[in-house]
């Protein structure tokens, strides 16, 4: 862990972030993903971000859920990697895994452009709130000895750190991303609709950038059933990139001199007085 983030060599990368939504069809779902990471790779984009639950519809009954990461959670994480390498682009898309028990885990999987893993995450906060309860539907991921419930990756001369959905509400995780030297923060979420929910998201992600003085590269499900709003904040807190509307693509050149610039002139991960410390 770093309490002063070291200066970024040079180094450019370009995000989409990709607006879709996951139905109760998962080899319909591979075909959406197949059709944006290529529209995405096509317009430059060395890595695309799917949201939570891209796999399969998350309004399903958990029972359902469980069902169908036993039997169709491997074939779509061996798809998926399949499509990055077809297409030449990193992807991170919303899976789920056979937890073992009744439930299944909401899980981030991440393929690099020749197809091999880069990374596994399973979700840590679920998302008991605004009369919701998806600890009815998926299995807490237990917390590890050091952090290691953490994802990082690096890619580009980044590194990228995983947040899903309602992780964005704690604050401590991503900073335990930066402290873990992520410069990236990559959300994929299903941002469920309510009231004031859009606000939420957008105020929720330009916090995490501002407080970290990092980018962070959010994608959501589309309206009605979540929020859309899919977008891509740089240090300072501006959306250099939004996906409006329906399906679609928001993408981004993330560059290490606009992060060093912003650190310069905001020191603030220099100036912190306390360090983030484990739940026991």
């Amino acid at each position: 862990m770093s309490d002063t983030p070291e200066r970024l060599p040079d180094a450019a990368v370009t995000v989409a972030v990709a607006q879709f939504a996951g139905t109760a069809d998962v080899s319909a779902n591979l075909a959406g993903i197949e059709r944006l990471a290529g529209a995405a790779a096509a317009r430059g984009a060395a890595i695309a971000v799917f949201p939570e639950a891209s796999m399969y519809d998350f309004t399903a009954p958990a029972a359902r859920i469980a069902e169908i990461a036993r039997s169709d959670g491997g074939r779509f994480e061996a798809e998926v990697h399949a499509i990055a390498r077809r297409h030449g682009i990193a992807i991170v898309a919303g899976t789920y895994g056979d937890s073992g028990g009744p439930l299944a885990r909401n899980s981030l999987i991440v393929a690099d452009a020749k197809g091999e893993s880069l990374g596994r995450y399973e979700k840590l906060h679920l998302y008991d709130a605004f009369h919701y309860r998806e600890s009815d539907k998926n299995a807490h991921a237990p917390l590890q000895q050091g952090f290691g419930e953490l994802t990082t990756f690096d890619l580009a001369g980044f590194r990228f750190g995983l947040l899903n959905c309602y992780d964005i509400r704690f604050p401590e995780m991503a900073r335990l991303l930066i402290d873990r030297g992520a410069n990236v923060l990559l959300v994929a979420s299903g941002w469920v609709a309510g009231p004031l929910k859009e606000l939420h998201w957008e105020t929720l992600l330009k916090a995490r950038a501002i407080e970290n003085t990092c980018y962070v590269a959010a994608s959501c499900q589309p309206a009605p059933l979540s929020v859309g709003l899919s977008m891509i904040v740089d240090p300072s807190g501006l959306a250099a990139a939004t996906a409006v509307g329906g399906e679609g693509l928001a993408i981004a050149t993330l560059t290490a001199g606009r992060l060093n610039a912003v650190r310069e002139l905001l020191p603030s991960l220099r100036h912190r007085r306390y360090a983030v410390v484990q739940k026991q």
